[in-house]
């Protein structure tokens, strides 16, 4: 990102990601999704072009439309992971619109892992600088507390978590997904074989932030749990990536 482009953002305003959604949100525009539209827009006219390109966010934008009443309630701004849930049923429906159109699952998982990229195009001093600020030891208590709230399983539709307690050598904390939101969403709407590549979304937001995480394993391959370990400051490994793109089910 140049000098011009971060005075913009400065004086405007934008968002961060991270933890699977929006980290700080600096914009003035109401809508939480609008860094999530840009940034998918700069990938689609990368690859397609002007005209095309907003034709597809226009169809986009009305599969969200379309999908936004499905999306099940599992406490709201109460729950940490409503933002979750919120930016996996986005990327529903860049998956909807897209494959309406002939696009690979394979294709639109690349999409959704560069519009990742997009969004943590920032100076690593800026994002080690606002990483520093989520993951604090309040973030840690907020993660902590949803965790334990997520156990009383409320709401059907809702993660299930634990938070796992760090000693600082192996990892500063972990947390175990034992049920996922965006899993179940994405099997009630029959587009589980889009779940594995959302999940590719977190070795940008850890490398970004320099946040080291190390996942094993996800739900969305099958596992019976996925297993966030962080540790600030290591290199980063989030199964089936090592260095980026490609994951390993996916040739070439």
């Amino acid at each position: 990102m140049n000098r011009r482009k971060f005075i913009k953002i400065a004086a405007g305003g934008t968002a961060l990601i991270c933890g699977g959604g929006i980290l700080v949100n600096f914009s003035r525009k109401s809508d939480p999704l609008a860094p999530f539209y840009e940034a998918t827009r700069k990938v689609l006219t990368d690859r397609y072009g002007d005209p095309l390109s907003a034709n597809l966010m226009a169809e986009i934008r009305q599969a969200y439309r379309a999908l936004d009443p499905q999306i099940p309630y599992i406490g709201g701004e109460e729950n940490i992971f409503t933002e979750w849930l919120t930016y996996g049923a986005y990327y529903l429906s860049v998956f909807q619109a897209l494959s309406a159109r002939g696009n690979s699952t394979a294709e639109v998982g690349r999409l959704i892992y560069e519009t990742y990229e997009v969004m943590a195009d920032y100076p690593q001093w800026f994002l080690n600088l606002v990483g520093r600020f989520k993951y604090s030891g309040k973030y840690e208590d907020r993660l902590r507390q949803a965790a334990r709230e997520s156990q009383k399983r409320r709401y059907p539709a809702d993660f299930v978590a634990t938070f796992i307690k760090g000693d600082g050598r192996a990892f500063d904390y972990g947390i175990d997904i034992d049920e996922c939101g965006i899993c179940k969403f994405y099997h009630a709407q029959g587009a589980d074989e889009l779940a594995p590549y959302m999940c590719l979304s977190d070795f940008v937001i850890s490398k970004a932030f320099n946040r080291g995480l190390v996942r094993y394993q996800t739900i969305a391959e099958g596992a019976a749990k996925c297993d966030f370990r962080y540790k600030r400051g290591r290199e980063t490994y989030v199964h089936p990536l090592r260095r980026g793109w490609p994951p390993v089910f996916v040739a070439g």
